[in-house]
């Protein structure tokens, strides 16, 4: 099993190498993925690590996938605001999450997209709704991406020592695991942050009633 897993690793480095445009391929793959959330992020941070080093591959991962970010988020907010309101409108997903990040700060904001487990796209779009100032995503968006893509740059990076060491497969294994555990742990919170925030609401409401009554 890690024989295959090693000499597929080793393929998808060897056509990050022979994309046409070098370094810059590695700049439009994670670009490309803040456009369709359905390509594999962690996959590509790790490749471009493997493929250009340490440096170079977590700059292109970090730059290309907040580019693409910052993409999505002024498109959403400029160009496609009136259909993405109504499409949230008959999502209860959407809706869901609406409540929860509508009141979070941006260093919540930027742990939201430090974490793998976390629909990021669906995130960007909702901030882009709410009419989140361009600056704070950026701040937000830009520290959560940076998390995240040194992490996995790391694997990358050192891929033949992760998979020839169980122990560090162990490691990783527990790495994921625990960032799967925060990602549901905070989701959590969130929802009970979201349901609190609507019973005061609800209760100033039914008090203000009373009080014209």
């Amino acid at each position: 099993m890690l024989t295959s897993l090693e000499q597929w690793i080793i393929q998808l480095i060897e056509w990050l190498q022979e994309l046409p445009g070098g370094p810059w391929a590695g700049l439009g793959a994670p670009f490309l993925e803040a456009i369709f959330p359905f390509l594999p992020l962690v996959l590509i941070i790790s490749a471009n690590a493997a493929t250009y080093g340490f440096l170079l591959g977590t700059l292109l991962s970090w730059v290309g996938s907040l580019l693409g970010t910052i993409l999505v988020f002024t498109a959403v907010r400029y160009v496609f605001r009136k259909p993405m309101t109504r499409w949230l409108e008959k999502h209860k997903q959407g809706v869901y999450w609406l409540e929860r990040i509508n009141h979070m700060s941006p260093i919540s904001l930027g742990f939201l997209y430090s974490l793998p487990f976390i629909p990021v796209s669906l995130i960007t779009y909702l901030l882009a709704l709410i009419q989140m100032p361009l600056r704070t995503f950026i701040m937000a968006a830009g520290f959560g991406k940076l998390l995240v893509v040194l992490i996995f740059s790391v694997i990358g990076d050192q891929w033949e020592e992760f998979i020839q060491s169980p122990f560090r497969l162990s490691m990783l294994g527990l790495l994921l695991f625990v960032l799967w555990a925060i990602s549901r742990g905070l989701e959590e919170l969130l929802k009970r942050r979201a349901f609190k925030k609507r019973n005061e609401q609800l209760k100033r409401e039914l008090d203000a009633k009373r009080t014209t009554l």
